[in-house]
């Protein structure tokens, strides 16, 4: 029952803890369809219905959010996908759903007995359900030890059964990465590297990281060596970045692992949640995907970067750029009001992404030089 269409799919997600303790998630969506994303805001009280129930359920398990969220859903086929990207709720509880093709399975929906029902729910909509009803990752991880976290089986959406895993960050910078993985079942892991991308499951990246110890965030002196009159020579390289050399630059899911993981452990540790901002902000653009560069194989079809977003737990807030609108918006829970669902979509128009500055331009002979001080009126 897993049908297979061949689609370019590359996801990222990062966090880091700033020295204040602020916690900042960024998350990027490379797709090669345009889902026409939009942020979709949920009251506290809802009840969450809409997912399609087992062949043997009389109905969809419902679960009610115990928590404002907003998450981005796309739209397929003129109707809402049943998939979400993931979110945060206003409990500062972040959630990633990432792309985890070959790599996982689920419960066959026809295996769910009357008894499962009403604590089983699509892997479609784990990542709504988590922010809906949890707030941290330590009560999660509570659940899935005892067994009483819903059972998971294959949903579909985008005329495919998702193959999909999770990233969960909470406001303390706890992490945890769930997968349901083919031929294991479900496993969780502490994510203490603060990364996840795509297959193969989380414990082989973090295998496959023993491989890469060398890298420095300093250039390196050189290759040394001795000639046989017994002098030493030193071939500096003339250009900087040595430190970094060898690091996988590629679009593949390990490459994307190992340089995001480099990337995080060499920068130095952010002194407030403004600066973890713009640093996540720049981190994430590593692995930014322009238009036509990633095709699937046999597929005219091409993954590019739709959005990243920046999810700041402390404040519970949202900062997003699209792939057409390059303008920094917000959206932050605290500031939307109303019981109703509420949505707004993630790309704008090209013109909404800059600003002329004309305006500000003043005499070059006004413009004090950076450092310089005034005395008495005058440099």
């Amino acid at each position: 029952w897993y049908q297979r269409r061949v689609r370019a799919r590359c996801c990222q997600e990062i966090h880091v803890r700033a020295r204040d303790g602020g916690v900042i998630v960024g998350r990027s969506m490379e797709f090669s369809l345009n889902l026409h994303s939009h942020f979709v805001t949920y009251p506290a009280g809802y009840v969450h219905d809409e997912h399609k129930a087992a062949p043997h359920c009389d109905g969809p398990a419902t679960f009610t959010s115990k928590w404002k969220t907003v998450i981005f859903l796309g739209q397929f086929n003129g109707e809402w996908c049943e998939s979400t990207g993931g979110g945060i709720n206003n409990a500062g509880l972040s959630v990633g759903v990432l792309y985890f093709k070959d790599a996982a399975e689920y419960r066959d929906p026809a295996s769910i007995t009357q008894e499962e029902c009403g604590n089983a729910i699509p892997q479609t909509v784990v990542g709504g359900y988590i922010l809906a009803r949890y707030d941290s990752v330590s009560q999660l991880k509570a659940d899935l030890e005892s067994g009483s976290f819903p059972v998971v089986y294959a949903g579909t959406d985008l005329g495919i059964v998702a193959p999909l895993h999770y990233n969960i960050v909470d406001n303390t910078g706890a992490a945890l990465v769930l997968e349901h993985v083919e031929g294991v079942g479900v496993v969780w892991h502490d994510n203490t590297v603060g990364v996840l991308t795509n297959s193969p499951p989380y414990s082989w990246h973090m295998e496959n990281l023993k491989n890469y110890p060398h890298f420095q965030n300093r250039d390196r002196d050189g290759f040394k060596y001795t000639s046989a009159q017994g002098e030493e020579h030193l071939l500096a390289p003339g250009w900087t970045g040595s430190g970094l050399l060898g690091l996988p630059g590629d679009y593949t899911s390990p490459s994307r692992f190992v340089k995001a993981a480099t990337l995080l452990s060499l920068a130095p540790k952010p002194e407030d949640k403004q600066q973890a901002i713009v640093q996540v902000f720049h981190h994430m653009a590593a692995a930014d995907i322009p238009h036509g560069i990633v095709h699937a194989a046999y597929s005219s079809r091409t993954s590019i970067n739709w959005w990243t977003i920046i999810k700041d737990l402390t404040s519970r807030c949202i900062y997003y750029r699209a792939y057409v609108d390059l303008s920094v918006k917000r959206i932050c829970l605290d500031d939307v009001e109303g019981g109703e669902r509420m949505a707004v979509e993630v790309e704008g128009k090209f013109e909404e992404g800059w600003r002329s500055v004309e305006g500000e331009m003043r005499r070059f002979e006004d413009v004090v030089p950076v450092g310089a001080r005034r005395a008495k009126g005058k440099l």
